[in-house]
């Protein structure tokens, strides 16, 4: 892929759908994780590039105590480096107090627990985005999309740049601007695009031990998740071709991980009934 070009049209496009509907505000939430760091470059270049809109960048980052220090660490560099305005609002306070009022009926689970964080933190962006004449910007990727890792009413939002990436796609973008826009060792911005490329992957919210790919395929990498996910759905509908596919899957990293990967992906398939607007990966091919 040209990500080059990638980069330049999800800029452009974004800036484009701003103007379009009379938008003020870029609103984006900061883990300090890779997705929300590239996609705070992307917030970061409209503003740049296009003084004539005068768009502003806000960003949040909305920790609770699952955060890691190393993550809030990478989320401050990132709105050091990117954003117009930026501010950091510890939402555990309130995540415990609504925690002990949805558990007087029934109790909590790791799951359920995550989804009160990110609900917390879209109410909060949602807020800001209202009274700001904005928007929520979206983070989630290609890989995240199909294997339902994500909240319903909680991280998705309105608009997401990345959307048409697979996720060691994101990485990739990621190093192509960290080696190639901003190249400066001593930037801020190079620093925490590289800081985001460097971080063990996780939720945020403490669903489980040992980042993202330990609830996905452990012992794998996003290349091999992704490749899984592609190839499915390429041939899902063609009986003949999928065979051969599941055949090649199956050799290359194991029936117990193909079928774990597609049994996340099988079983999300009612979160994907909506979804977010997306700059079509066709535009940047």
């Amino acid at each position: 892929m040209n990500y080059k070009k990638a980069f330049d049209t999800m800029v452009s496009e974004t800036a484009q759908y701003l103007h379009r509907y009379g938008l003020k505000t870029m609103i984006l939430g900061l883990s300090g994780g890779l997705d929300s760091t590239v996609t705070a470059a992307i917030c970061h270049e409209v503003v740049k590039r296009y003084p004539e809109y005068g768009f502003q960048f806000i960003g949040v980052s909305l920790p609770c105590s699952s955060n890691t220090t190393e993550e809030n660490d990478s989320a401050r560099a990132a709105m050091q480096g990117f954003c117009n305005q930026y501010w950091v609002e510890n939402l555990q306070a309130q995540y415990l107090l609504l925690k002990a009022t949805c558990e007087q009926h029934y109790p909590s689970t790791h799951i359920s627990q995550g989804n009160i964080k990110a609900r917390l933190r879209m109410i909060y962006l949602y807020n800001l985005a209202s009274v700001t004449g904005g928007l929520v910007m979206d983070t989630d990727n290609k890989t995240e999309h199909y294997l339902g890792f994500w909240t319903i009413h909680g991280d998705v939002a309105d608009y997401n740049p990345i959307g048409g990436l697979w996720k060691h796609e994101v990485y990739e973008l990621c190093k192509y601007l960290f080696t190639e826009v901003y190249t400066d060792s001593d930037d801020i911005r190079h620093k925490a695009l590289q800081a985001a490329y460097d971080i063990l992957p996780t939720d945020g919210n403490g669903v489980a031990v040992g980042g993202d790919m330990a609830q996905i395929a452990p012992g794998h990498t996003y290349e091999e998740v992704d490749d899984i996910l592609d190839s499915y759905l390429k041939t899902k509908d063609q009986p003949e071709q999928l065979a051969q596919t599941m055949q090649r899957l199956n050799q290359a990293y194991g029936a117990d991980t193909v079928e774990r990967v597609l049994q996340r992906h099988r079983g999300s398939e009612y979160k994907r009934k909506r979804m977010p607007i997306v700059i079509e990966r066709s535009l940047y091919e």
